[in-house]
């Protein structure tokens, strides 16, 4: 078996494995049958055309997930390039850099052609009594015009505890798909000295 055909069958594999079919999942089959059919034919490039639309298909049904968060050294320059901090201890008002990878947002596309992702993230943290004691809806707002649906979003995401007294705190960053009703949140425990 060639190498490109072990994907589409592994793919088809994964998607008889979810059980009964939805009308998505239906179609999501017929496009790694194309896949398949296409990778047979030595078409490679239909076969990845199917597989990207199976995949979109995919994402689009699945919840949001926000992967690869944690605090980091400092903000990232480009997707994967973060260095992991070795703790959570922060002086009062220290800058606090926080990394994250938005996975299964929405694709519209547009009349130009474009894909349009969108979504925002509220910020809210929770002090040492488990009460809130600052929120910030749409703390930040993101919407990027592509040619095609990448997958490689990253965020950087910087917060200060300017005056707050020492102890345990939770950072809770909330992210909400804008073109759907995807939402997830993540949190961090940190602690100010």
């Amino acid at each position: 078996m060639r190498r490109g055909n072990l994907a589409v069958v592994g793919l088809a594999v994964l998607l008889a494995a979810l059980g009964s079919p939805t009308p998505e999942a239906a179609g999501i089959g017929a496009l790694a049958d194309r896949a398949k059919g296409a990778a047979a034919r030595n078409d490679y490039a239909g076969a990845l055309d199917a597989l990207q639309a199976a995949l979109e298909a995919v994402r689009a049904e699945a919840p949001l997930m926000p992967q690869s968060f944690q605090l980091v050294v400092r903000p990232a320059r480009v997707y994967g390039d973060y260095e992991t901090r070795k703790n959570t201890v922060f002086r009062s008002g220290e800058a606090m850099h926080f990394y994250m990878e938005p996975k299964n947002l929405v694709y519209p596309r547009t009349a130009r052609g474009t894909y349009e992702p969108a979504f925002r993230v509220d910020l809210e943290v929770i002090g040492p009594d488990g009460k809130t004691v600052a929120e910030k809806q749409d703390f930040g707002s993101f919407q990027i015009a592509t040619k095609s649906p990448v997958q490689d979003i990253f965020l950087n995401l910087r917060v200060e505890l300017t005056g707050a007294p020492a102890g345990e705190y939770k950072v809770r960053f909330t992210v909400r798909d804008t073109n759907s009703k995807k939402a997830a949140s993540v949190v961090q425990p940190v602690t100010l000295r």
